[in-house]
């Protein structure tokens, strides 16, 4: 394309929500309206995905389907999208009641009054929006309310008498109850039990659809978890929830062909790709894909997810077909470190192994999905899982023996776990490395493949952090934790991949290169307790010369080498207790 056509490039959506905006300026926008039809099949529903998976463009694409204010502008909005060939009867019927409660202050000594405050602004302005449809004086009538409930009771009132329609639409439903649970228990449970004011709306929600003609026809409310709505449950409780269900898996998010197609516009429209699409899919994939969130899509596609997609595109363009050195968007990572707090119920760091350190260090979990838990319920194993499957902290991976797999989807995600683990180590055994060294020992290991004094460096670490300590009955998960959290939170050059699945069995560690890294890493781990004898390491080492080889000619591993044009090297590490016993490269 020619510069002189630039000005004509649909500008992507970065960070944006608003579906009648993006449409009206003519952004990129990836068609998700064939899913009405299947989405009208359900009067009362919930849909759950991680944050920054497009929800809310999702939510408000929605809102100006069916809002009666907007069928003017219908062609302008869905003209060449699939709904627009082929809308449904229910187009551009609804009153909209859109609710918002991202904004919702958390802060225990205000939260009540900024509710109030949020749901008050939110009827007036509805009240407002609809004048001209609503009896005389009803904007004004809302307006004199004090009490957000009263509101809402008289405004549903005065919709029904009027034979009108509302369509109720619930935004981060959770968000600010997520927040106040992260810091406190005991204020979280205040807020959804007993009286409380939420509980008190989701049961006038409940109420303004139950009677005849009643003035909420439809309700979607979308969140991060179902674990609020749970324990405001005889409040609500009408609501289903197809965030599992298998046809509307890629209701959010983008799909590797979406991704694709993507990326295929902007290579063609600004002409600034240095790298062919395949090896974009192949750059981005490992950090932003393998998202599947219903245990019946495991042999469909993959979601990306959505923002960071679109940041990837983003930075790519700017820095005119350079790959971004950092993959993730901070907003991304800021928004996974608030959720890790929610997993604080995982008591078990240290004499056991914790359910955090098995899915960091293996990759994977077993686990069922359950479809709704309660706070006081988080102490079953299965529930904890489930929270973490909401959060995006662990994906549908397969099924083994008639048991759901639960995998890390992506690096994006182990990063947070690696963040995790180190803070757990930090505590633990007051534990550190010099990021300067690590960053010099790093860059050698990467483009001179220069190893052994990084890995020493890291063992000597370790060692020193727990001189004085017995760590014996820790054994090798905590060293694999440790030595993962390394190249998960202080290296960029590398994927690093555990229990990597090969031609002859499961290698410790794979440190794959990233595109223009010219040098990989293969790591045969084992551990001994530090009473072991020196046969007993040798034993070990014998064992793992015998299975690296393997490892080492295994298809996969080998046409990624060649490929990728990068050396492969393959390490041995034998520990005895937290003492580095063997370091031997294989030829």
């Amino acid at each position: 394309m020619q510069p002189t056509q630039k000005n004509k490039i649909r500008l992507l959506p970065y960070g944006m929500s608003d579906f009648a905006t993006i449409r009206k300026e003519n952004r990129y926008y990836v068609d998700k309206t064939m899913f009405i039809p299947k989405l009208e099949e359900f009067k009362y529903q919930m849909f759950l995905r991680p944050r920054r998976f497009g929800k809310s463009l999702m939510l408000n694409m929605l809102a100006a389907y069916y809002d009666v204010a907007m069928k003017d502008s219908f062609d302008d909005l869905f003209g060449g999208l699939y709904i627009g060939d082929n809308p449904t009867e229910e187009r551009n019927k609804y009153l909209i009641l859109k609710f918002n409660f991202s904004g919702i202050d958390p802060d225990e000594t205000k939260v009540q009054d900024s509710f109030n405050t949020n749901v008050l602004d939110t009827l007036v302005s509805f009240a407002k929006k609809y004048k001209d449809l609503l009896p005389e004086g009803t904007a004004s009538k809302i307006a004199n309310e004090t009490k957000s409930n009263d509101a809402f009771t008289k405004l549903t009132n005065i919709i029904q008498l009027a034979g009108l329609q509302i369509y109720a639409i619930i935004d981060e439903y959770d968000n600010f109850a997520n927040t106040m649970l992260a810091d406190s228990e005991s204020n979280y449970m205040n807020l959804t039990h007993g009286d409380g004011f939420f509980r008190l709306f989701f049961n006038n929600l409940k109420a303004a659809t139950t009677e005849n003609d009643a003035a909420v026809s439809r309700i979607m409310i979308s969140g991060v978890t179902p674990l609020t709505l749970s324990d405001v449950t005889s409040g609500y409780n009408i609501g289903m929830n197809i965030s599992a269900d298998s046809q509307f898996n890629s209701l959010a998010g983008f799909t590797e062909t979406e991704f694709r197609q993507m990326l295929e516009y902007y290579r063609d429209a600004t002409g600034v790709f240095h790298h062919t699409v395949d090896e974009l899919i192949e750059i981005t994939k490992p950090w932003y894909d393998n998202n599947c969130f219903s245990e019946d899509s495991i042999d469909d596609d993959r979601m990306y997810n959505s923002d960071m997609g679109l940041f990837f595109i983003r930075e790519y363009i700017k820095k005119n077909g350079k790959i971004p050195e950092n993959m993730v968007d901070s907003n991304i990572s800021s928004d996974y470190n608030k959720m890790t707090k929610l997993i604080r119920f995982e008591q078990q760091f240290g004499e056991k192994t914790s359910l955090i350190q098995r899915i960091n260090n293996d990759g994977y979990i077993y686990g069922t999905i359950k479809p709704e838990f309660a706070l006081n319920d988080l102490n079953r194993y299965e529930n904890l899982v489930s929270l973490m499957f909401y959060m995006g902290l662990l994906s549908v991976g397969g099924y083994d023996m008639g048991t759901t797999i639960l995998t890390i989807p992506n690096n994006t995600v182990r990063q947070q776990y690696f963040r995790y683990m180190v803070r757990n180590y930090d505590t633990f055994v007051s534990w550190k490395t010099d990021d300067n060294i690590m960053t010099d020992l790093g860059r050698m290991l990467a483009w001179k493949g220069e190893h052994e004094k990084f890995f020493r460096y890291i063992a000597s670490c370790m060692k020193d952090a727990t001189k004085n300590n017995d760590f014996n009955k820790y054994g090798e998960a905590f060293v694999k934790g440790f030595f993962l959290c390394q190249f998960g939170v202080n290296l960029n050059y590398f994927t690093p991949f555990t229990e990597q699945e090969l031609d002859h069995g499961y290698s410790d560690l794979y440190l794959k290169p990233r595109i223009g890294t010219p040098h990989g890493y293969i790591i045969e781990l084992k551990y001994c307790k530090h009473s072991s004898t020196p046969a007993e390491v040798k034993a070990l080492l014998e064992q793992a010369r015998v299975q690296l080889p393997n490892y080492i000619n295994a298809k996969h591993l080998t046409t990624e080498a060649k490929d990728g044009n990068w050396t492969l090297h393959p390490i041995i590490l034998v520990f005895k207790g937290w003492e580095l016993a063997e370091y031997e490269v294989m030829e």
